[in-house]
């Protein structure tokens, strides 16, 4: 719409021109523009070669069709031609990734002299032994600012009946030159796309040797709202297979189904061949086409690629995995601090009727299932609409992290007695796990749920993704016996008169472990602010510490004004009304923005998940791949700061000094990918190695064509080392 507006002004302005261009050959200060042949003679029957030759000055550029950040391609209209004289449409060359300096915009445009081929269709018996044609050519030339503009040019030649074409001394070869540049019409390439979290990938593959020596690639798409050109640009080069990666733009067309665009890849000689080709939205089937072009054209070692087999576990295999998952969770610091208050609970309750215990029991069960089957439908539904997400995926948002870190530190103050919850506020973590109404049972094993997110405990990660791959109604199954697992200890103490007589008598001493509990919930509430300090930046981490103090202030405040006079708990509760909101205040600063986060942790060398000095390498399948082609051995350990399981792994087993000096001594290259904030590379292993979230630990042998040994989710040095000796 933008461009039929901007050509209908042109028009409309080239009316009061038309006088002022009429020169053959328009010369102005930013470019020339004419109207030139490749022939210097008409030969009617034939097809006369012509082009609008547009030559910006140096540092102006004029646009393609194919649209970047800004700029309007040039375009002809209003031919005078001879009778039964047809033009035909422009050819356009390759254009240039030229990006604006000192911004993020890119264009697709020509900053050299560029000849826009137009063929026209000569009649056989054209009248006349003159031929005489005109247009009015539109055009944009740009350098740090734009103009629009316009010119009519015209072209006068001999028509010569029973001769031959004569090239134009001046332009033939330039235009033959031209023609070099133009985009190649192939069958043999496979195109898609893939949306993923805030990135779009083309992959692009072929068994016809196009890309056997490519240096560099772009894809330049045919309409706009496709991808963002600047300034993410991933490229990944394998023979027979071409990746390409870009940021979403702004209202992106997330309903395309099929994208058409030229992709331009460079040679070893400097030069750049262009393709026209149309991408569809990738599916699981194209995309092990995709590798299995790249294994082909590579012997083998050219794709990453995963094992696939048709056989696998039965659905009961997976079912009593996924219970023993669930069971091993609760064994996870984050989830002990919670259990442990409930527990506690039943405790108080052990005299009371076996009905009401065991009621307690079920519901705790139920708001572990529904919190667990609340999750899994956010997560497909997100994975089915494209998301690049996995297991956890809420904790690489920095808004749900900084509200966990508010949540186990007001359950931490409740415990400490600075604020005590009433049954009125059974929302909030302290009152869900302290009521003594059935509620609080139901919302404990929903927290519970919420908390242990960040775990992937041993048999849950093969669990969760085989229900991944799997139709809704398996995944929900999977995910409900998850539930089941994880609530199972508890609901076996509720249902067990015997194992509850070995549960400690009430006393004084359960207000002692109360308080005391205070303590794991602010170690957990500290855990997650250097979470988001990884995620968002020490700008981020601090905001969120001082809206913390805010709102504690604010709890106490509130507590004394109850005990006060009505008067005096007025002020006090209008005073911890204006501390919240000026804690919520502070979370809307800047810098709590993930990529400003991101950005900041790279600049500041790229802090890794664990925190430790680094003696590794970051990820990436470019660098992989790189590794694997040198036959050397790999290493590659996917982790995330908020990941328990991760964390414990790199303190007790690959930090140690036996782990790292076996990888020295068998040459391995460690590579690690922090899956802290989304990373669709990331992603994209773990989905080949059907697994939903981190930890994925990888050893590649020296052997390209060989796949590589998953290790346990649980490492020990005996584990990693007796792997390492034997690859």
């Amino acid at each position: 719409m933008r461009q039929i507006w901007i050509r209908f002004l042109l028009i409309m302005w080239s009316i009061g021109l038309a006088a002022m261009a009429q020169a053959e050959v328009y010369v102005g200060e930013e470019i020339e523009v004419e109207f030139v042949a490749e022939t210097e003679n008409v030969v009617p029957g034939q097809t006369l070669w012509t082009a609008i030759r547009l030559d910006p000055s140096e540092h102006w550029h004029t646009y393609s069709k194919w649209p970047g950040d800004s700029g309007e391609p040039t375009f002809v209209t209003d031919w005078e031609l001879p009778e039964g004289a047809v033009p035909g449409d422009i050819h356009w060359p390759v254009p240039e990734w030229l990006p604006f300096p000192g911004s993020d915009l890119v264009t697709f445009s020509y900053e050299r002299e560029v000849f826009l081929m137009i063929p026209i269709e000569i009649p056989e018996d054209i009248q006349g032994d003159q031929f005489n044609a005109s247009t009015h050519v539109y055009y944009q030339v740009c350098e740090m600012i734009c103009i629009i503009d316009d010119t009519r040019v015209s072209l006068q030649l001999p028509i010569e009946r029973d001769a031959e074409p004569r090239p134009h001394p001046q332009w033939a070869s330039a235009m033959a030159e031209e023609r070099e540049n133009w985009p190649e019409q192939v069958d043999s390439i496979d195109a898609m796309f893939a949306i993923a979290g805030d990135r779009v990938s083309f992959s692009f593959a072929s068994n016809d040797d196009l890309f056997e020596e490519s240096d560099n690639a772009w894809f330049f798409p045919e309409q706009r709202r496709i991808l963002k050109p600047g300034p993410l640009r991933d490229v990944t080069l394998f023979p027979g297979l071409v990746q390409i990666t870009h940021g979403q733009p702004r209202r992106m067309l997330t309903d395309a189904e099929e994208v058409a665009g030229l992709l331009a890849v460079e040679n070893e000689d400097g030069s750049v061949t262009g393709y026209e080709v149309n991408a569809d939205v990738a599916t699981p089937d194209g995309l092990a086409a995709m590798a299995a072009v790249a294994a082909e054209q590579s012997g083998g070692s050219g794709g990453l690629r995963a094992g696939n087999s048709d056989a696998g576990p039965g659905l009961l295999f997976i079912l009593g995995g996924a219970i023993l998952g669930g069971l091993i969770l609760n064994l996870m610091p984050c989830v002990f601090p919670v259990l442990s208050l409930k527990a506690l609970s039943l405790t108080s309750k052990s005299g009371k009727e076996a009905g009401t215990v065991r009621l307690h029991g079920l519901l705790y069960t139920a708001g572990v299932i529904v919190a667990f089957l609340v999750l899994a439908t956010v997560l497909l539904g997100l994975r089915a609409g494209g998301e690049a997400v996995g297991w956890a995926f809420q904790l690489q948002s920095p808004w749900f992290v900084a509200l966990l870190v508010f949540l186990f530190f007001v359950m931490g103050l409740s415990l400490s007695g600075v604020y005590e919850f009433g049954g009125g506020l059974m929302g909030l973590g302290s009152g869900l796990t302290q009521s003594k109404g059935y509620k609080s049972s139901f919302f404990t094993g929903v927290l519970a749920t919420v908390v242990a997110s960040p775990c992937t405990a041993p048999f849950m990660g093969a669990a969760l993704g085989f229900a991944l791959a799997q139709p809704w109604l398996v995944a929900m199954l999977v995910f409900v016996a998850l539930g089941f697992g994880m609530a199972l200890p508890f609901l076996i103490l509720s249902f067990s008169p015997t194992l509850m007589r070995y549960m400690p008598k009430p006393g004084a001493w359960m207000e002692t472990f109360k308080e005391f509990m205070a303590f794991p919930m602010y170690a957990t509430a500290l855990w997650l602010l250097w979470v988001l300090g990884i995620q968002v930046g020490v700008n981020g981490m601090v905001a969120v510490a001082a809206a913390a103090l805010l709102l504690a202030l604010a709890l106490w405040v509130l507590q004394k004004g109850q005990q006060a006079a009505v008067s005096a708990r007025r002020v006090g509760m209008a005073f911890s009304l204006v501390l919240a909101v000026v804690a919520l205040s502070v979370l809307r600063m800047p810098m709590l923005d993930a990529q400003s986060g991101m950005s900041q942790s790279m600049s500041n060398g790229g802090a890794s998940a664990s925190g430790e000095a680094a003696e590794f390498e970051p990820f990436s399948m470019a660098r992989l791949e790189e590794l694997r082609n040198e036959g050397k051995p790999v290493l590659v350990n996917m982790t995330a700061a908020w990941c328990i399981t991760c964390l414990a792994n790199e303190q007790t087993t690959l930090g140690t000094t036996q782990v790292k000096n076996a990888l020295e001594e068998h040459g391995i290259a460690y590579l690690k990918g922090d899956w802290t904030n989304q990373d669709p590379e990331i992603t994209q292993m773990l989905d080949m190695y059907n697994r939903p979230s981190v930890p994925l630990y990888l050893l590649y042998s020296g052997d390209p064509s060989e796949e590589p040994r998953i290790l346990p989710q649980l490492l020990t040095p005996s584990i990693v080392i007796d792997a390492v000796d034997n690859i």
